[in-house]
C-alpha cells in the first residue's frame, strides 16, 4: 500500500498552499484572519512542525507535477519549464504558456541497419505519479519523469537488438510541432529553431550508459530537417556506439530551454563560474570579466582585468533575456567580483573573495590596503514607477575583523533576510560562536551570518569549529535555509566517521561539514558532519547544500568505484577522484546519513581543494 498524508496534514495543506505561490515576495506582517506570508520555501509556518511542513511540500510539488489522464492520453504542466505536455501513446507534444510554438518526438524505430525495427501499434503505457512510460515491446521502454528540474526523456533498452555487430545502434525520432532541427557542429546536440530562425530549445546533453555504469559514445546524426509540405515531420537519428556493452543500456538526452551568454563575451572571462536561481531568474558570475564600469548596466569595457562581473537573466513565458550586469561600487583589477553568487527572491548576495579593502562591517570605506581580504555585496531589485524592475546595491559586507588574504567570500548563501559568507582562509583559532578574534590558526577559516532588518544589513555571528585547526579552509562552502546553516571544511584532517565522532588528525584533507542552527539570535554548532568511509584527500565539504532537515555534502575526490546510491564501499582508491555525495537528515536535533550517492559510471579525476 502506497503511504498516505494524515487528514490532519491534508486540512492544513489546504490552508497553507498558498503561502508556497506567495514565497519570494516581500516579507509583510499578516493581517488579522489571513496567512503566514513565506519568504522562503524553507520557512515553516506558524502551528505546523518542520516534518508536517516537509510532507506537505513533498505532496504539494507531487500533485502539481503528476501525470494526468485526458482525453487521447495523459497531460502533464511543468511550472518549472512553464510548459504544458501532452502524450497521446505515440509520442509527445510540449506546448509552452504564451510561446507561439509546439514541440515534440515520436519515436519512429530503432535497430541496427538494415534490421530497423519499424514502432507500430500503441504501447502499454504506465502512469505512476511524476514518471509515465511507454513499453514498446519486450526490449525498448521510452520514459519520462516530471519534476522540478523539468520534463526528462529517455529510453530503456533491456536486450540487444538484432543486427550487424558493427554499426551504431540508432533511434530514428520524428520531430513534432513547429520547430525545425539543427544539429550542432559537434553533432552531440540539436537546436530546435523557430520560423524566425530564433534558437527556443536544444536538444543535447546526451548520456548513454551500459549495466555496468559504462558511458557510451552516442551522436545524433545529420537529419532532414526541412519539411516539403507543413505536415511533413522532419526526423532525427539517434546513434550509440554499443560494441561490449552490457546490456540493458539507458539513454538519456536533455531538453534543454535556453542557451545564456553574457552581453559582451570575452575569452577568459569564466562566465559561469558560479550561478544560482531563483523562481523565473538567473544569476550567473563571471568572476574574470575585465570591465571598469561601476554599480548596475555600466558601459562594458576591458580595463580591468579579472576584475569580475555577474549578469541576471529572467524568464517571461519561455523566453529569458539579460535584465542585469553588475559591478561593485568600486571595482579594481582581480577582485574577482563573483566568484560566488546567491539569491533568493529580490536579494542578491555577490562573493568578491580577492577584493582589497580594510574597513570592516557594513557599507564601510572603500580602499585597497588589504590585498585579497575579500567582500560580498547584496544587490536588491524593486519595480518602478514605469513598472520596470531595477537593480540597486543595498550593501557592502566585510568581517568584524578584516586580515589581508582571508578570501571572505570565496562562498556566499541566502536565505530570507539571512546571509552567510565563507572566509576559507580566514586565520582565528577562536572556537565556536563569536569567539575572540585573532590570528593564530593560518587558513582555518570562519563563515560569517549577517541579518537584515528592514533595508540594514549587521553581523550576527562568527563561527568557528569546535575544534581549529590551522589549514582546515572551514568556510570553502555554505548553505542556509532558515535556522540551518551548514558549512563545509575541505581540508579537515578528521578520521572519525558519520556524525558527532571524535575530533582527531589522522586523515589529512579527508574534509568535514558543520551544522550551525539559530534559536532567536543565538547559534550554535548541533553537528560534525562525515562520510560514511573517511579517507584522506577525498574533500569532502567540497561543496554543501541545505533544504529543511535535510543537508547534501560533496566529496570529490572520493575513491569509490561503487556506482548508483548506497552502494558497497571499499578501502581501496579503485576510481581515484570519481566523487561522492553523501544526503544527511535529522530527526529532531538529530543527524544520521540517509544515502551515499554515485553517478551511474565512475571515472577519475584529480579537483582542487579550493
Amino acid at each position: 500500500m502506497k503511504p498516505t498524508i494524515p487528514l490532519l496534514l491534508m486540512l492544513k495543506l489546504l490552508s497553507v498552499l498558498t503561502m508556497l505561490l506567495a514565497v519570494g515576495t516581500a516579507p509583510a506582517a499578516p493581517a488579522p484572519g489571513k496567512s503566514q506570508p513565506l519568504t522562503s520555501p524553507d520557512q515553516v509556518p506558524d502551528g505546523l512542525a518542520k516534518s508536517d511542513w516537509a510532507s506537505i511540500r513533498a505532496a504539494y510539488e507531487a500533485e502539481r507535477h503528476a501525470f494526468q489522464p485526458v482525453e487521447g492520453g495523459w497531460q502533464a504542466r511543468n511550472p518549472g519549464q512553464q510548459w504544458t505536455t501532452k502524450f497521446d501513446r505515440r509520442g509527445f507534444l510540449a506546448q509552452p504558456h504564451g510561446a507561439n510554438w509546439q514541440w515534440g518526438l515520436e519515436l519512429k524505430g530503432y535497430g541496427f541497419p538494415g534490421a530497423v525495427r519499424a514502432i507500430a501499434g500503441v504501447p502499454g503505457v504506465k502512469a505512476e505519479g511524476q514518471r509515465l512510460s511507454y513499453d514498446w515491446d519486450a526490449a525498448v521502454q521510452e520514459w519520462f519523469v516530471n519534476d522540478r528540474r523539468g520534463l526528462e526523456h529517455g529510453f530503456t533498452v533491456q536486450a540487444r537488438p538484432e543486427g550487424a555487430a558493427e554499426a551504431p545502434l540508432q533511434f530514428d525520432l520524428a520531430v513534432r510541432g513547429t520547430l525545425t532541427p539543427h544539429l550542432t557542429a559537434d553533432a552531440l546536440g540539436v537546436e530546435f529553431r523557430d520560423a524566425a530562425g530564433a534558437t527556443v530549445l536544444t536538444y543535447g546533453g546526451l548520456k548513454v550508459w551500459d549495466a555496468d555504469g559504462k558511458v557510451l559514445a552516442s551522436r545524433f546524426a545529420p537529419a532532414d530537417s526541412q519539411r516539403s509540405t507543413p505536415n511533413d515531420q522532419p526526423t532525427l537519428r539517434l546513434l550509440v556506439e554499443e560494441r561490449g556493452a552490457r546490456y540493458p543500456l539507458t539513454i538519456d538526452p536533455i531538453a534543454q530551454q535556453a542557451y545564456l551568454k553574457a552581453s559582451q563575451v570575452t575569452a577568459h572571462d569564466y562566465f559561469g563560474r558560479s550561478v544560482a536561481i531563483s523562481g523565473d531568474t538567473v544569476v550567473v558570475g563571471a568572476h574574470n570579466e575585465d570591465g571598469s564600469a561601476t554599480g548596475v548596466d555600466g558601459t562594458e569595457n576591458e580595463l580591468a582585468p579579472d576584475a569580475g562581473a555577474v549578469y541576471v537573466f529572467v524568464r517571461s513565458g519561455t523566453t529569458w533575456r539579460q535584465q542585469a550586469y553588475l559591478k561593485a561600487t568600486q571595482v579594481t583589477a582581480n577582485d574577482q567580483f563573483g566568484f560566488s553568487v546567491a539569491i533568493a527572491g529580490d536579494t542578491l548576495v555577490v562573493g568578491a573573495n580577492l577584493e582589497d579593502g580594510s574597513s570592516t562591517g557594513v557599507n564601510g570605506t572603500v580602499n585597497e590596503l588589504a590585498p585579497d581580504a575579500g567582500a560580498a555585496y547584496i544587490f536588491v531589485r524593486r519595480t518602478g514607477g514605469n513598472g520596470g524592475r531595477t537593480w540597486s546595491q543595498q550593501a557592502y559586507l566585510k568581517a568584524s575583523q578584516v586580515t589581508a588574504n582571508d578570501q571572505f567570500g570565496f562562498s556566499v548563501a541566502i536565505s530570507g533576510d539571512t546571509v552567510v559568507v565563507g572566509a576559507n582562509l580566514e586565520d582565528g583559532s577562536a572556537t565556536g560562536v563569536n569567539g575572540v578574534v585573532n590570528e593564530l590558526a593560518p587558513d582555518a577559516g570562519a563563515a560569517y551570518v549577517f541579518v537584515r532588518s528592514g533595508t540594514t544589513w549587521s553581523q550576527q555571528a562568527y563561527l568557528k569549529t569546535s575544534q581549529v585547526t590551522a589549514g582546515d579552509l572551514f568556510g570553502t562552502s555554505v548553505a542556509v535555509a532558515g535556522d540551518t546553516v551548514v558549512v563545509g571544511a575541505t581540508l579537515e584532517d578528521g578520521s572519525a566517521t558519520g556524525v558527532n565522532g571524535s575530533v582527531d588528525e589522522l586523515a589529512s584533507g579527508a574534509g568535514a561539514a558543520y551544522v550551525f542552527v539559530r534559536s532567536g539570535t543565538t547559534w550554535s554548532q548541533q553537528a560534525r558532519l562525515k562520510a560514511s568511509q573517511a579517507r584522506a584527500n577525498d574533500y569532502f565539504g567540497r561543496s554543501v547544500a541545505s533544504s529543511g532537515d535535510t543537508v547534501v555534502v560533496g566529496a570529490p575526490e572520493e575513491n569509490g568505484s561503487a556506482t548508483g546510491v548506497n552502494g558497497t564501499l571499499d578501502e581501496r582508491a579503485l576510481a581515484a577522484g570519481a566523487g561522492a555525495a553523501y544526503v544527511f537528515v535529522r530527526n529532531g536535533t538529530t543527524w544520521s546519513q540517509e544515502a551515499y550517492l554515485k553517478p551511474a559510471a565512475v571515472g577519475t579525476s584529480v579537483v582542487s581543494p579550493n
